[in-house]
């Protein structure tokens, strides 16, 4: 709302357009200086991105002389896609709305090397600050969620890139996409493992219409045809360790998946694993991703792990790799 209210005089008028007005409290200027985070319903926040983004996409469009890429139009791009046999058509054939659209929209390009492939989507912004930031960020975690829908599966990226420097917070970043973005980047891009591009579109056009109304904005849309608890408490802590904050506890879980913490345990064991090992799963994730930097040090990965001390960490990496992060990063660099 921060980022909206540069832009928007009138953030009331902003939230009635939304259909948001019961938030005006809720939203509006702290009382007392106080600046406690504040928790919305997951359909309002939906519809509170989806305005937002849409209202500032409109701004950054204008300055820059053009029309925006309207809701409409990325709901027609879905609707051309969902026919697609693999996903590898289906980027091809995005591809191809790309440039139909342009230059409402960046063109699309695929380029498989090796067991990786990375898709760009090319800003064709000239102005590139806050608003178009926003803008690019959410088409980056559009495609990277997309993709995975069409699939019924999570697609854990390799890597996401950014042509800006990083003019929104880590947290905000994170949580829109949940891994670690590369700024002042060539390209706007995401990399993931190639093996995908070859999986069948398992959606139908049946739940293509039951999800578009909220698409790509409920950020808690699962991307997978069944999604396991276990699978969505990883994307949580994949989130929260990329956002610098503590991860939560059993209890805190529990109260948000609306189940007691035995009920959660018992949950996790009935999928084969437990918080623990989901906690070490996702630091492992993490810490890899910040070893692959050589500009970051043992001592800030372990911080950013959240371990006490770096001795801490490196017996944590240890008994998960059998290596320490030292010789782990040798390793990957000589991969």
């Amino acid at each position: 709302m921060r980022l909206v209210a540069e832009y928007e005089r009138d953030t009331a008028a902003f939230l009635r357009a939304a259909g948001l007005s019961h938030l005006a409290l809720q939203l509006g200027p702290r009382q007392g200086g106080s600046s406690g985070a504040q928790t919305i319903d997951r359909d309002d926040f939906a519809r509170l991105y989806a305005h937002a983004t849409i209202t500032l996409d409109e701004h950054a469009a204008r300055q820059e002389g053009r029309e925006p890429l309207t809701k409409a139009g990325v709901d027609m791009m879905c609707y051309a896609i969902i026919t697609c046999r693999t996903l590898r058509d289906v980027i091809a054939r995005l591809s191809r709305c790309s440039a139909v659209l342009a230059p409402r929209t960046g063109h699309l390009t695929l380029e498989v090397i090796g067991a990786e492939a990375q898709l760009t989507m090319a800003t064709m912004r000239q102005v590139r600050n806050c608003c178009a930031y926003l803008s690019d960020l959410t088409g980056l975690a559009y495609h990277h969620r997309l993709l995975g829908w069409l699939i019924g599966e999570d697609i854990a990226l390799l890597g996401a890139a950014l042509r800006y420097p990083p003019l929104l917070g880590r947290r905000t970043v994170s949580y829109l996409l949940p891994y670690r973005v590369q700024h002042h980047a060539a390209e706007n891009a995401i990399r993931f493992p190639a093996r995908h591009l070859d999986q069948p579109v398992v959606r139908s056009h049946h739940e293509l219409e039951e999800i578009l109304g909220r698409f790509p904005f409920d950020i808690a849309e699962p991307q997978s045809k069944i999604a396991p608890l276990s699978g969505r408490i990883e994307h949580l802590f994949a989130s929260t360790l990329a956002s610098g904050e503590a991860l939560v506890t059993a209890a805190v879980l529990a109260q948000q998946f609306s189940i007691s913490v035995a009920t959660l345990k018992r949950r996790l064991a009935a999928e084969g694993t437990s918080l623990s090992q989901i906690k070490s799963a996702a630091c492992l994730r993490h810490a890899t991703h910040l070893l692959s930097d050589p500009r970051m040090s043992v001592t800030e990965v372990a911080r950013r792990t959240q371990f006490s001390d770096a001795g801490a960490f490196r017996r944590a990496f240890h008994a998960w790799t059998g290596r320490s992060p030292s010789v782990w990063r040798v390793e990957a660099v000589g991969r």
